[in-house]
């Protein structure tokens, strides 16, 4: 379990005392005006008070604050949060929530997800952006009536309101304003920086701020998720790491590698083999029965488990974050494993994705109105997604609805010429290209050259399971494969490397936060075994025994055994084919997070069984049946040789499950310990 997340479950009974009407604020500063703990259902009559067709505890518990003051108030960035050292995890108030005088807001569970104890009391709080507490109110255990709140009654006192209803959105001796009126707050739960400790990561340190920016003996320092300090060995250690328990991981450590283009939810389903020569566009294989079929594995898709797998993949190849995850059950996944770009992520969620077909009369507002506030932080477009003219004509109706901006991401852009990619360039677009599923699909893949050529900011994603890879890492095999043998060479290795880490968070607004190793970014790092002498080609040649530890947020969430018996006290064994990893993927308080690694395994197994497709494997070393429909493939191959087997993945392990050659096959087992109470899991 995470006991990093701070989850355990203690609970103090409390006891309401009077406060005098001076408590309710000094004037200066926000207060908490009412809470609802005990929310009625609609067996017995109960309001849906925050209007989302749900009623009860799960929805409709709520806080309301008021700011008394005679200046609009920024608490955006602050923290709401229940008794300090326990109950829920505090979350973060959404960006630019800006309180006017004598303006009312709420802030729902449902968006909240803090559980007001109805048996033991708790203590409710609202902290400013350092974590100092503006105001906080508290009530006994046991209490709480049915739809009866808590709050300042007209003497100025805190206490159970008995003669009042629920007033959220305003005055508690006011008649209640409607669910319509009612001014509802966001806040997040924590999944930024949800790690608390410090370490310190020894190895080749390669920081992506540029070409030769490599530290070989390099020092990462960790404290509370993010990098406090990079240094040298042979250099002077900074104070703050004095005393801090140091992990020499023998290997190679990169930012996180990051997943720009996926379907998460499906990346329980293999690769399709679909055995035709391919088609035009996406519309014609979408139409097919033979796809209908391929998805078939008996699973629901729409099961959180499914996500679950889909992030334990990613990060087996090292990824720390990726697009296009589910939208349904989003508060099963979103604290877990790897990070989802669409979701709340570093204070912002100003990302949109789109994936249905761009109508000629889309309006795209959103987008339009982001782009001129400087809001919107990137736009992941489906388009032209085929290689006929019909899937080119999709950028026309993109140009002429005004919707070609610089944060757009075009997915696939299979279709586009020379022509399109010089608008998309001069506007300072990018490209998520996915060669794999081009290949698979349609025979050949977007003309990758021509973007590079015009300007155009390329990343490389894996795409789903039925037609992609598992991870950007193992994408980077196709994409390399085509550029060699293809394209004459075009991308250096580190250029390559740029298409997974830089390329991608410079486009998104990420770049301040994740994506380089230096200090005051996220620790989201991936280290690898160091085969190569050239830190780039280590990461292009790289298969899933390399991944040596994968962290995010500070947190390590899959690695080779004895460096995750270091930083986590509970892990969970993956045997792969001839290696063997670990993993933590239970989180206390976390909906569905309960199951560990062989638990979820024969839970989908279980609902796959009598399918007529079988499971996704989660390694692609070791997935023979990948590899066998890569071969037979007439569109993968039309015509060419690409054996992705013999080129990347056929290699000698030791008896350990190491690459023989690598450095972490020779060095000796961390025996080091982090305690979990300072930076383990």
């Amino acid at each position: 379990m995470r006991r990093a997340l701070g989850l355990a479950l203690l609970m103090l009974m409390m006891t309401i005392t009077p406060m005098p009407a001076s408590a309710q604020g000094t004037g200066n500063s926000i207060i908490i005006n009412e809470i609802l703990v005990s929310a009625n259902n609609a067996n017995y009559g109960g309001t849906d008070w925050n209007g989302d067709g749900s009623m009860g505890n799960y929805n409709d518990q709520y806080v309301e604050l008021y700011n008394p003051t005679t200046e609009p108030i920024d608490i955006g960035g602050w923290y709401l949060d229940d008794i300090a050292d326990g109950g829920s995890p505090a979350c973060s108030i959404k960006w630019n929530t800006i309180l006017q005088p004598g303006e009312y807001i709420t802030f729902f569970r449902a968006w909240t997800q803090i559980e007001f104890d109805y048996w033991d009391g708790d203590t409710i709080r609202i902290l400013d952006g350092n974590m100092n507490e503006i105001d906080s109110v508290n009530y006994p255990g046991e209490d709480s009536d049915w739809d009866i709140p808590y709050g300042y009654d007209a003497s100025g006192n805190w206490a159970k309101l008995v003669d009042g209803s629920p007033t959220p959105g305003g005055a508690n001796d006011q008649q209640w304003v409607g669910v319509a009126n009612v001014v509802q707050g966001n806040c997040y739960p924590p999944q930024d920086h949800i790690h608390r400790g410090e370490y310190i990561l020894e190895g080749r340190v390669v920081t992506m701020e540029s070409y030769d920016s490599i530290i070989d003996d390099g020092r990462i320092l960790v404290v509370d998720g993010m990098i406090e300090a990079v240094w040298s060995a042979s250099d002077p250690a900074p104070a703050a790491a004095e005393g801090v328990v140091s992990i020499p991981t023998s290997g190679t450590i990169y930012p996180g590698f990051i997943d720009p283009h996926n379907h998460a939810k499906y990346n329980i389903i293999p690769l399709w083999d679909h055995g035709t020569n391919g088609w035009d566009n996406r519309y014609q294989w979408q139409a097919e029965d033979s796809y209908r079929d391929a998805k078939d594995v008996g699973c629901s898709l729409t099961d959180p488990t499914a996500q679950r797998f889909a992030e334990l993949r990613a990060i087996a190849g090292g990824n720390t974050a990726l697009q296009g995850s589910s939208t349904s059950y989003t508060d099963t996944f979103e604290t877990m494993l790897a990070r989802n770009i669409e979701l709340y992520n570093f204070g912002r969620d100003y990302i949109h994705t789109k994936v249905s077909e761009l109508a000629s009369d889309y309006q795209g507002n959103h987008i339009k109105d982001g782009n001129a506030s400087g809001e919107l932080d990137a736009w992941f477009l489906h388009l032209a997604e085929g290689v006929d003219e019909s899937s080119r004509a999709e950028f026309d109706i993109l140009v002429q609805n005004d919707l070609l901006v610089g944060e757009l991401v075009v997915i696939h852009g299979t279709g586009l010429t020379e022509a399109e990619f010089d608008a998309l360039g001069n506007v300072g677009g990018s490209l998520a290209w996915s060669p794999t599923s081009n290949l698979i699909l349609y025979g050949e893949t977007t003309d990758i050259a021509t973007a590079k050529a015009e300007g155009v900011n390329i990343m490389i994603g894996p795409d789903w399971s039925p037609s992609g890879s598992k991870s950007s890492m193992h994408e980077l095999k196709t994409a390399d494969w085509w550029d060699e043998n293809i394209l004459g060479d075009i991308f250096t290795d580190y250029e390559l490397v740029q298409t997974i880490t830089t390329n991608i968070v410079d486009a998104i607004g990420w770049a301040e936060h994740t994506g380089r190793i230096k200090a005051g970014l996220a620790a989201d790092l991936v280290v690898l075994d160091t085969f190569h002498a050239d830190p780039y080609r280590n990461v292009v040649e790289a298969i899933d025994p390399d991944v040596r530890l994968v962290v995010v947020g500070g947190l390590a969430v899959f690695g080779d055994v004895d460096v995750m018996q270091a930083m986590d006290d509970e892990i969970q064994i993956i045997q792969g084919e001839g290696f063997t990893k670990a993993t933590d993927i239970t989180y206390d308080g976390v909906p569905e997070a309960t199951l560990t690694v062989d638990e979820l395994m024969t839970f989908l197994e279980n609902c796959n069984q009598g399918a007529q497709v079988p499971l996704e494997y989660l390694f692609t070393l070791g997935d023979e049946r990948y590899f066998d429909v890569l071969n037979r493939s007439q569109t993968f191959q039309n015509g060419r040789t690409i054996d992705l087997w013999s080129d990347y993945y056929d290699i000698e392990l030791d008896e350990n499950g190491h690459r023989v050659g690598g450095t972490v096959g020779g060095a000796d087992p961390i025996t080091t310990t982090i305690d979990p109470n300072n930076g383990g899991n």
